[in-house]
């Protein structure tokens, strides 16, 4: 049976004998693929809960947030982004976390201040220089 990934996530189901993933899906297991990649049963319904922080339509108003000097605005914190991942016993690195956290923000209809913020100030930037920039204590050495 194939091994359906998406992002950082890896699918195990009770379906498959491959246990080689990191993520334990236990409803129906993935087929194929949705028009934005995640991973879709028989039914086509997703396989991925809206509560995971990776997901498009994440919902962030929960999250712990904190003012970002480099954006001016408040922004989800990357340790708020990987509490789902260690509730599903997978670790996420902190710069890892960082970037899921701005792809949530790419993520958000371009009429949002967090959205218009980043594409001013990072158009120009590769990832790495814009965690840099928005998380200095993340800075790889």
């Amino acid at each position: 049976m194939e091994q359906y990934k998406y992002g950082p996530l890896v699918y195990n189901t009770s379906e498959s004998d491959d246990e080689t993933g990191n993520f334990y899906w236990n409803g129906l297991a993935p087929v194929g693929y949705d028009d934005i990649g995640i991973p879709i049963d028989s039914s086509g319904f997703q396989c991925l809960d809206i509560a995971c922080p990776i997901h498009p339509d994440f919902d962030a108003t929960a999250c712990e947030k904190e003012p970002n000097d480099f954006l001016g605005l408040e922004i989800p914190t990357p340790s708020s982004f990987t509490e789902w991942f260690e509730e599903q016993f997978m670790e996420l690195e902190s710069r890892d976390a960082a970037f899921f956290v701005l792809r949530w923000i790419d993520f958000q209809n371009e009429s949002e201040p967090c959205s218009q913020v980043l594409y001013r100030k990072c158009a120009t930037m590769d990832i790495e220089d814009i965690i840099d920039a928005v998380w200095p204590s993340l800075k790889a050495d």
